[in-house]
């Protein structure tokens, strides 16, 4: 075929590539039709086309690269938007799921808590010594951490700190649950039974005030979201154990964008939970503000979720 006939035929659908390009998202056939640019250039380049033809076309498989390429990035506002609509949805779909990982979290947690409250002693199996000295250091009211007062470059430090250690756990919760829920499984329940061991053990030094007063604000949104991260890892993890009449690649892809809405919506309570760590649960206040907010915060947290499970809303 000749050079004339070769642009004659397929002009007007290299145009109407060009201005695929240009469209956010893509279309559904754009792949498709990339495929067939790059057959082109292959064609020129074989039947030994000009060398302005082929740059054209060259400069097109470019632009569809980039394009098919390029990842889709999620703004602030995009978050929140999703976290306002598609959270409470995604809560209902997987609502099976969220109440499973709440009533194994909470129900550990407690048979953790009621152990330790009998069995002292036990909780040396679980946690080393000195990670209990620390930790009864940390809640000490006479204590150097209770007494010194922090300054405002270490609350910000803190807040980068408690991001990256809460992000990271209900991240990894969820990615790990690729493999068949139990990635998911085992975090989650010996986050549980670590909260319960601890609370107990505390409770046990007679620390509770200082304990509880620092916890109950930040912890409705910390122990909510991670709940529902480790539910998201565990329904993906669920999916691909049965995958029915679906390639377990192609669930994956399926499930994953199910449960993203649970992931962002973790994350922004994360966020939230580590914003009121550091410059909230640290005041030295009177503990009874303290509870009052951590009350109110609990109850909206209940409903919202009671109402994205039972509702979607």
């Amino acid at each position: 075929m000749k050079q004339n006939q070769f642009v004659k035929l397929h002009k007007q659908r290299w145009t109407e590539f060009e201005t695929m390009c240009t469209e956010s998202p893509a279309p559904a056939n754009f792949p498709r039709e990339y495929r067939r640019i790059c057959s082109d250039l292959a064609l020129a380049k074989t039947r030994h086309y000009s060398p302005a033809l082929v740059a054209n076309l060259n400069d097109l498989v470019k632009l569809g690269q980039s394009v098919l390429y390029s990842g889709e990035s999620i703004g602030f506002t995009r978050i929140w938007s999703i976290f306002k609509s598609e959270f409470p949805k995604a809560l209902y779909t997987c609502r099976n799921f969220i109440w499973a990982a709440l009533t194994a979290f909470w129900g550990l947690s407690l048979i953790a808590f009621f152990w330790i409250q009998n069995s002292p002693d036990a909780i040396y199996h679980f946690v080393s010594p000195d990670q209990l000295n620390d930790i009864a250091d940390m809640y000490n009211p006479a204590g150097a951490v209770q007494t010194d007062k922090r300054t405002m470059d270490a609350d910000v430090l803190m807040f980068g700190v408690y991001i990256y250690n809460n992000i990271g756990i209900a991240f990894q919760m969820f990615g790990a649950g690729a493999l068949f829920c139990i990635g998911a499984l085992i975090p989650l329940l010996f986050n549980s039974f670590y909260f319960g061991a601890i609370s107990a053990y505390i409770v046990e030094l007679g620390y509770n005030e200082p304990f509880f007063s620092f916890v109950i604000t930040h912890g409705s949104f910390e122990l909510t979201a991670i709940i529902i991260a480790g539910a998201a890892g565990c329904k993906l993890g669920f999916d691909l154990l049965s995958p029915g009449k679906y390639s377990r690649a192609y669930i994956m892809k399926k499930t994953g964008l199910e449960v993203l809405p649970l992931i962002i919506g973790a994350f922004v309570m994360l966020v939230i939970a580590a914003f009121i760590e550091a410059f909230w649960s640290p005041l030295n206040i009177p503990s009874v503000y303290k509870y009052s907010v951590g009350s109110i915060l609990w109850i909206l947290i209940s409903y919202k979720l009671y109402t994205g499970t039972r509702y979607g809303t």
